[in-house]
């Protein structure tokens, strides 16, 4: 578990440098999790108090339409950030839902000791600064994608920067990403093949 911890911390100063002292802090908060594949780290509605950092497995972020259907918005893997954002900075319930899409671990923090480190360590807040201008920064990118690219162009695009999610990802989570539906997506793939 500590192999784990160092590699954790390893990522983080990857961010942004930080020193022994809020290494020292930050491990002391870190609480390990595991998660079977297809249970949820946060179901619709509960509010997220916590900030998962994945290391292994596989993550979706999903909101339910007007209907009740999942449409997934995002996929976490090892070395991501997991979150509801709003929810945790706003305490308020979440609006989307996180699912395990693999048996899946790491580690959280809870929001209580996170906001006491950025309270104490402003290197530790500029890094969540960062953290979060990544989070809004890939928000934007899908939303434009979804609004401005096509369907094909959509699935070229997630073919190119992460091939390998195929093997991964059942295929209807990928569909609902992409916007389409499950034939949707069959006749794109077998057009491409």
């Amino acid at each position: 578990m500590e192999t784990a911890k160092n590699q954790l911390i390893d990522n983080l100063k990857a961010i942004f440098p930080f020193g022994k002292t809020e290494e020292e802090a930050i491990s002391s908060c870190l609480t390990p999790f595991t998660a079977k594949k297809r249970e949820f780290l946060l179901k619709k509605g509960d509010v997220c108090d916590k900030i998962y950092f994945l290391m292994q497995g596989a993550i979706r972020e999903f909101i339910l339409d007007k209907d009740q259907k999942e449409i997934t918005v995002w996929f976490g893997f090892e070395g991501d950030i997991v979150v509801s954002l709003s929810s945790l900075v706003y305490s308020k319930g979440s609006h989307t839902g996180l699912q395990a899409l693999e048996d899946s671990k790491g580690f959280y923090i809870e929001k209580p000791a996170l906001d006491e480190l950025y309270a104490k360590f402003h290197t530790l807040e500029r890094m969540g600064r960062i953290v979060t201008e990544k989070y809004l920064l890939s928000t934007e990118t899908y939303h434009y994608d979804f609004h401005y690219l096509t369907a094909n162009e959509r699935f070229e695009k997630l073919q190119k920067d992460r091939m390998w999610i195929y093997n991964r990802v059942p295929l209807h989570y990928i569909a609902s990403y992409l916007g389409v539906s499950n034939e949707t997506l069959s006749r794109i793939r077998a057009k491409k093949s």
